[in-house]
């Protein structure tokens, strides 16, 4: 009897074991699953977060390159503008400058001959040029560079002086020989190499490297 009662105990506490383990293999086996299906939602959600912010970033950086394409054509439209006036104010400004330098340059002149104008007419002609170069300088200087702009000016600064120096010391003045060679002399040898700088500048300006000094020499 008390094999039997030892038997079944036995057994019972193997079932009882059996069954601790297959309910510990039970929920060690859902607990499984429900981490791999966690595990993979997450994935797939991250990666679906992923291309989300990966298109995102497609369509904004496509933005960005529109952005800039239309700005940089729109700078060079601007910038192909300004560099047309820039040629335009150059043109116009050295025409002016030339004219003034050449009117200048035949009112002082010492040798006169009968084709000559009268010195009179030839000095308001050379008033006439200042004003013209002036006029048109002042409101158009601002298209080119400081550095060029002062050259320009200091030009500018030199012939009117000549002028008005030509005016006072010899038509007006008493002792005009010494003065009249004086101020040919000068407007004949230091204006035109300021001039031939100016040049240069202005062909910097507009792009040509090696300008040819010896051919833009004012005549």
């Amino acid at each position: 009897m008390e094999n039997f009662i030892a038997q079944v105990l036995a057994s019972a506490t193997v079932s009882t074991a059996l069954s601790a383990i297959l309910v510990w293999l039970t929920k060690t086996w859902i607990s499984e699953r429900l981490r791999g299906s966690i595990k993979s939602e997450y994935d797939q959600r991250l990666e679906a977060h992923k291309a989300q912010l990966k298109a995102q970033s497609d369509v904004e950086i496509e933005k960005l390159r529109s952005q800039l394409s239309i700005s940089a054509a729109e700078h060079q439209v601007r910038f192909a503008n300004l560099h047309e006036k820039r040629a335009e104010v150059i043109a116009t400004t050295y025409s002016l400058l030339r004219e003034l330098f050449n009117y200048l340059r035949d009112y002082i002149k010492i040798y006169e001959t009968d084709r000559d104008q009268p010195k009179e007419q030839r000095r308001e002609v050379t008033i006439g040029a200042i004003k013209k170069f002036r006029d048109y300088v002042e409101p158009h200087i601002i298209f080119l560079p400081a550095n060029t702009a002062e050259k320009l000016n200091n030009i500018d600064a030199q012939l009117v002086n000549a002028f008005n120096e030509f005016v006072i010391k010899v038509e007006r003045g008493r002792d005009a020989g010494d003065n009249w060679l004086a101020i040919v002399k000068r407007v004949g040898t230091e204006i035109p190499p300021a001039m031939r700088d100016l040049e240069n500048e202005f062909r910097r300006i507009l792009g040509e490297s090696e300008p040819d000094i010896k051919a833009i020499a004012p005549n």
